[in-house]
């Protein structure tokens, strides 16, 4: 018997414990060498909790350190039999580049001239897909400091009571977050609806937005809205850091799109930007003050954060084009990077980091 039907023959139990941090039993196989399983988790980053959670049901289930790897997109963490690959800005390149619905990737010479000469009349654009905490708090704020009507602002689904009930526990506050405003009512959508009748999908608002009825509402994205604003502010999936000294970065392709399209500011964990730099990307200090990648203190974080969207706003629709138009040739800079990385396909990434398991 070998490691991967001594797996699947667990009672279920032990299953189940294993399980939480996999999809699915298709998401395990055999490495090369046929000593260990895979684990393969690589769209999720997870905290150090779950790891030792993790080890501690394979461990129960019977299977030695030197019989099991993990792997996920955490890449700051270095906890034991683990390792880290970037599916996520892999799974952004491979839409941008096949998606009938993204025509503008890499920008041609006539959309880089449309971009440069649009004058806006919005600032900025924020796609909020479902109301999490951090969701909540940028919504909120914006609609406070009278800056929500300055950008392009999605929510495809109105938050409930647990949600403000998660946002105050998180904040261990009980301020008003905007539970009992109008604006919180309703879904708030730029480009896309939520279609519950069939089946979670997304469908086009308008016939003409997209090539097709198919559409990814995290990866697709118009070319409408890039002429339309001068800036992303990107509400990652994960905010809020859970751990004290928390080793925990988390790239997903909220950033990734934005960062080959616009200058961005990302509300998300701590060393993101760090990251990317790391990458060989580029961000973009002339429009912000970015040390705001530094701030472990969640609060303290999203305070700057808004801070620095406020004074960006403040300067006017003149200042920021001159600005983004500064800023321009590091959007393209990153376009350049990304299709680098067409270079090694993710088979072959993933393929050379466990060749040697």
């Amino acid at each position: 018997m070998n490691l991967l039907e001594k797996l699947k023959t667990l009672p279920k139990d032990a299953l189940d414990d294993i399980q939480i941090f996999v999809d699915n039993l298709d998401d395990v196989f055999i490495s090369p060498s046929g000593k260990k399983l895979i684990f393969f988790h690589p769209h999720e980053a997870l905290e150090r909790f779950e790891y030792k959670s993790f080890h501690k049901a394979v461990k129960k289930a019977g299977f030695k350190d030197s019989e099991w790897i993990f792997i996920d997109s955490n890449f700051e963490e270095n906890y034991e039999n683990v390792l880290h690959i970037d599916y996520q800005m892999y799974r952004t390149l491979n839409h941008l580049l096949k998606s009938p619905n993204i025509n503008f990737f890499p920008y041609t010479e006539m959309q880089i001239k449309e971009l440069k000469e649009s004058k806006r009349e919005k600032m900025f654009l924020s796609y909020n897909g479902y109301p999490h905490s951090h969701r909540i708090m940028l919504i909120h704020e914006l609609k406070q400091r009278g800056l929500i009507e300055k950008g392009l602002v999605s929510l495809l689904k109105k938050p409930n009571q647990e949600d403000f009930l998660q946002l105050r526990n998180k904040l261990n506050t009980n301020d008003d977050w905007g539970e009992s405003d109008d604006y919180f009512k309703k879904e708030h959508l730029l480009d896309v609806k939520q279609d519950f009748e069939n089946g979670v999908r997304f469908e086009p608002l308008n016939s003409n937005t997209y090539q097709t009825d198919d559409v990814q509402h995290s990866l697709d994205f118009p070319f409408e809205h890039l002429k339309q604003t001068y800036f992303n502010i990107v509400p990652e999936t994960k905010f809020f850091t859970i751990e004290e000294n928390a080793r925990y970065i988390f790239v997903t392709e909220k950033t990734y799109k934005a960062l080959v399209t616009q200058p961005f500011i990302v509300l998300g964990r701590p060393k993101i930007l760090q990251y990317l730099k790391q990458k060989g990307f580029r961000t973009f200090p002339k429009m912000f003050d970015e040390s705001y990648d530094d701030i472990q203190d969640n609060k303290a974080r999203f305070d700057f954060i808004m801070n620095e969207v406020h004074a960006l706003c403040d300067k006017g629709l003149n200042v920021v084009r001159e600005l983004y138009l500064e800023s321009f040739d590091n959007i393209l800079h990153n376009q350049k990077v990304l299709m680098k990385m067409k270079e090694e396909s993710f088979e072959n990434h993933l393929k050379r980091l466990i060749e040697n398991e």
